[in-house]
């Protein structure tokens, strides 16, 4: 396999990645910078034009515009002539996620932009010719909630599409079904999307299947199963031979974790594993001896490669790139034409990371750009190789000011006992010191931050505040050492960290250190509380939506959806903590046990669905600081749930959030 090992040239590129210090921090501004001229809404309305996919043979583009009644559907560029056509017409929701079938032909899924979460599930699957003709429904819409009632336990709510390469009508997919107490499986079919006929592709493989990864035929060879908080990865040495179990590991060993991404033609399997090393990254796993190979085909220093993807050409065999994500997301390319043809991208396009999809063969090659940066949220491009000639296709939010738009900066700081955490910093236009907003936006075993057009952080700094990411220990993307060392530490070290992110910046000088507010959603929301109330003259105001006010609540709501359906609480109890044994730990990081501490004006905003984090943690909350804090504001949504989906909803929180900010961090 030293054909798919990097050269070490370009390897040194992808593994030396530099880390901006601190001092390199864009310089102070003004507290009195200039607002932008964008409205409220204009952050936060959906693109109208998205998810732009080349066919194979890189003559047709398809994507999703905004059309009548403001519904997003497909609609197909014909890459010679440039002539467009808008082949669904849908009123009642919007196309989602889409993808070629082969040259010629389209499948896709319906969601629905206008409504809140009140009744969100199994998006559908339908497939359609690019001329508009053979609509077929290959699966019908089912929703999770139906009135605000839950779907009876054991119903089909998702599906995903495999895809493979093959140019036939046929597609994979997996369709999962989930049922109580962490009992969840699914199944992979061959699916005709022409005679809508779905063929098992899986029978008599492993139970509580999770996953499946078919070979470079197409055929089922490995699948990853769950049951009692382990997983557990099985393999077969072909179509007709016996499933084996190869792997085990328990669901919050990120040590000794493997993740199956891909089957290599040779019958190894591409694995994200840490190997001994702090940081994850891609290996080789050889299904017959049981183990990896010791140099990584990937990785990147000081992240795990959780976030990434193998490029295929199925029909040769080769492993053609990766794509992967920093500090910033990128692709690693292998295959050194795709190489050149990216250099030659980002030459043109500097300012931005460029995504490329590559179609045709030959001096018939045709490029898809899909273009974007923490200032621009993005537009398309195409490059006809053999012409050398670059065209634009549109903008996702064409009304976005990107001049306007602040540059966000990468980190690590080190915290009071040393550990080094992420961070990214926001800051406003002008000069002085800038009122702060620390952020978190929650999880928190997920990486929280990325290099992204983010609305919420360009809408604060468009309205003159600095906006502050932390990514404090128990965030995942950074290494085992930081993830492990948040275990049992919600509302102490991991609150520490964040604390010690903000006098840091107060300490070099960077922002207003009387004008400090915290905000954050789930877990963030948490934080924000509990930074309320240990950090009272440090934090000025807070902002909570949908967020965790109790840790007990964890455990005791018994209606979350981890509680109906994760199965076991055993590992919420070793990254949390055990309400019993734990019991006066539990009680100092309770923002509701201290809620008499919390004097701060604070803004709460909960969704009245939410099954993640039940609205009782804000009703909670809320009756607690009523008797002692009269600068409570409270909001519930009846139509969301775990976050804000329709756009009204979004424009009306965040209007809160701009004259909460502006009275209380006057």
């Amino acid at each position: 396999m030293k054909s798919m090992q990097p050269n070490t040239r370009r390897r040194a590129l992808v593994t030396a990645v530099t880390l901006a210090p601190l001092a390199g921090l864009p310089s102070a501004v003004s507290a009195q910078a200039l607002v932008s001229s964008m409205k409220v809404e204009d952050f936060f309305r959906n693109p109208v034009l998205s998810g732009a996919r080349l066919s194979p043979d890189g003559r047709l583009v398809a994507g999703t515009r905004i059309t009548a009644k403001g519904r997003a559907n497909i609609v197909v560029v014909d890459v010679a002539t440039r002539k467009v056509k808008i082949i669904t017409d849908f009123t009642d929701g919007d196309v989602g996620r889409l993808g070629w079938v082969n040259n010629t032909r389209l499948f896709f899924s319906i969601s629905d932009r206008q409504r809140g979460a009140d009744q969100l599930g199994a998006t559908g699957l339908f497939a359609i010719d690019a001329d508009a003709s053979g609509f077929v429904t290959l699966a019908e819409r089912a929703f999770m909630t139906e009135g605000g009632k839950l779907l009876p336990v054991g119903s089909t709510v998702h599906s995903r599409v495999v895809e493979n390469g093959e140019l036939t009508d046929d597609i994979r997919v997996v369709a999962y079904s989930y049922q109580a107490k962490g009992k969840s499986s699914s199944t992979m079919y061959r699916v005709n999307t022409r005679t809508g006929r779905f063929s098992p592709m899986t029978v008599g493989g492993p139970g509580n299947a999770q996953q499946w990864l078919i070979d470079s035929k197409g055929v089922p060879r490995c699948c990853v199963s769950y049951t009692d908080e382990t997983f557990t990865v099985h393999f077969r040495a072909a179509e007709d031979a016996p499933w084996t179990a190869i792997y085990s590991y328990r669901d919050d060993d990120t040590a000794e974790a493997i993740k199956p991404q891909s089957i290599a033609p040779d019958g190894r399997i591409y694995v994200v594993a840490n190997n001994g090393n702090d940081t994850s990254g891609l290996y080789a796993f050889d299904p017959k001896t049981r183990k990896l190979d010791p140099t990584p085909v990937f990785a990147v220093k000081g992240f795990d490669a959780d976030d990434i993807d193998l490029l295929w050409d199925r029909s040769e065999g080769k492993l053609l790139g990766i794509s992967y994500e920093a500090i910033e997301p990128g692709t690693y390319w292998i295959d050194e034409e795709r190489a050149a043809l990216q250099a030659t991208v980002d030459k043109a396009l500097p300012e931005t990371v460029n995504a490329i999809q590559v179609g045709g063969a030959g001096d018939d090659r045709v490029v898809l750009i899909s273009s974007s940066s923490d200032r621009d949220p993005g537009r398309y491009y195409l490059y006809q190789v053999k012409q050398d000639k670059f065209q634009g296709l549109g903008a996702t939010r064409p009304w976005v000011k990107v001049p306007e738009m602040r540059p966000t900066t990468f980190f690590r700081y080190a915290a009071r006992d040393g550990m080094q955490i992420p961070a990214q910093l926001t800051m406003p236009a002008g000069d002085g010191k800038p009122p702060l907003i620390v952020l978190h936006y929650g999880g928190p075993w997920v990486r929280p931050i990325h290099m992204h057009w983010d609305p919420v952080v360009q809408f604060l700094a468009s309205r003159g505040y600095a906006v502050f990411m932390p990514a404090p220990r128990a965030s995942t993307g950074f290494g085992d050492k930081l993830f492990r060392a948040g275990w049992k530490q919600w509302g102490l070290a991991m609150q520490d960290d964040v604390t010690d992110g903000v006098r840091l910046l107060i300490q070099q000088g960077k922002v207003d250190p009387k004008r400090v507010c915290i905000a954050g959603a789930s877990y963030g929301g948490y934080l924000t509380m509990m930074g309320l109330a240990k950090e009272p003259e440090l934090f000025r105001c807070g902002i909570n939506w949908v967020g965790v006010t109790d840790p007990n609540f964890m455990f005791t709501v018994t209606w979350t959806d981890f509680n109906r359906y994760g199965g076991p609480d055993t590992g919420r109890r070793r990254l949390i903590g055990d309400p019993e044994k734990d019991a006066e730990q539990f009680k100092q990081t309770s923002p509701l046990q201290r809620a008499a501490e919390i004097k701060q004006p604070v803004l709460m905003g909960y969704g009245a669905l939410d099954v993640r984090v039940p609205l009782i943690n804000g009703e909670k909350m809320r009756d607690a600081l009523k008797g002692h804090n009269k600068n409570v504001e409270w909001v519930v949504y009846p139509d969301e749930a775990h976050g804000w989906r329709r756009e009204a909803n979004n424009v009306d929180f965040w209007t809160r959030v701009e004259r909460f900010l502006a009275k209380n961090l006057a």
